[in-house]
């Protein structure tokens, strides 16, 4: 179905602005609120609220057994890993600002490639290997000017890396996410992580300050719980703006505005919500860092164009040698 330009563009905008949207929400959500764990707990408890409400509005489409035990059980370390990501991520966030946070998260793309090239001893394109050296050491030159160094949020931010690099390893090595809709697949994740979140907020005691930090929250701001509301139906909003994108312009796309939002965030996250201390050393390293992870994409988009391009002549000439073939045949026949 074609689809007018105005939906695509808009579409694409509204991922952006949403995904550059949520980094600062969760970050402004935590200078006032700082329990992570509660955060994720009511963000999870909203995509079940919201999934279903949609689904009742016939907005989604939901199969008729949209919870199944065994789909549960295959899904069950994607969540677990989905929800390590989201916890170290609010955690971080916590500790560092956003251009900092945005500067570690780039290393994700790097881990997945060097598992890959680890496990099928594979060497990378060279400029592929340009590319990582250039946001490891953006990274490195990054923490090394950083004023406000925190080696806790950085190890923070490093393990929320690690978590959606092993989430997409395991989706791509099991294919635990075939046959089950966005939306079914966000109920899952959110249903799943309900048991294990509520024991989270209790072991780490967040659930006997969760009235006092509210209160306090709300003192110092009174639209803190508009802000708690946005923050906790930002995962949702994100997922269904990525849909969004992807299904009325192309997985490309929402590659491409993915990259630039982070360099967008990377900007903006120098004067809102606190900035950061200036140093040169620091702001080079970032720019290593973002410079590399657009020459990623880049070369990762020119890279899946040429394999597109060979298998489109392999199957032209496929079709031209089944053709000779048929020819040959009706010849001998006749």
């Amino acid at each position: 179905m074609q689809v007018a330009p105005f939906v695509a563009v808009a579409s694409a905008l509204l991922y952006g602005a949403v995904a550059i949207a949520m980094n600062f929400v969760n970050k402004a959500t935590l200078m006032s609120f700082p329990l992570s764990g509660t955060i994720l707990l009511l963000q999870m408890f909203m995509g079940i609220v919201i999934v279903k409400t949609l689904a009742a509005l016939g907005l989604v489409q939901l199969s008729r057994n949209s919870l199944r035990v065994k789909k549960a059980l295959e899904l069950l370390p994607l969540c677990l890993l989905y929800n390590g990501n989201t916890a170290a991520a609010l955690m971080g966030l916590n500790r560092v600002q956003v251009p900092v946070y945005s500067t570690v998260k780039r290393l994700t793309p790097m881990l997945v490639l060097g598992v890959k090239v680890c496990v099928m001893r594979k060497r990378p394109h060279p400029h592929v290997l340009t590319s990582v050296v250039l946001v490891v050491a953006g990274c490195v030159v990054a923490g090394a000017g950083d004023l406000s160094f925190d080696a806790a949020g950085y190890t923070l931010s490093f393990m929320s890396s690690f978590f959606q690099a092993a989430y997409l390893l395991v989706v791509e090595h099991t294919g635990a996410e075939k046959g089950v809709g966005s939306a079914e697949l966000l109920l899952y994740n959110s249903v799943l992580s309900l048991p294990f979140l509520l024991l989270l907020v209790v072991l780490t005691g967040e659930v006997y300050h969760i009235g006092e930090a509210y209160r306090d929250a709300t003192i110092q701001g009174s639209l803190f719980p508009l802000l708690l509301l946005l923050c906790s139906c930002m995962g949702c909003l994100l997922n269904y703006s990525i849909f969004l994108c992807t299904i009325n312009n192309s997985a490309l796309t929402t590659t491409i505005v993915g990259v630039l939002k982070g360099v967008l965030s990377t900007l903006l996250g120098f004067f809102l919500l606190g900035g950061v201390r200036f140093s040169w050393l620091n702001v080079v390293g970032i720019f290593m860092n973002t410079l590399g992870g657009c020459m990623y994409t880049a070369v990762k988009y020119r890279q899946k164009q040429a394999a597109l391009r060979k298998r489109a002549t392999g199957e032209g000439e496929e079709r031209l040698l089944g053709g000779a073939n048929g020819e040959r045949q009706h010849e001998h026949a006749v």
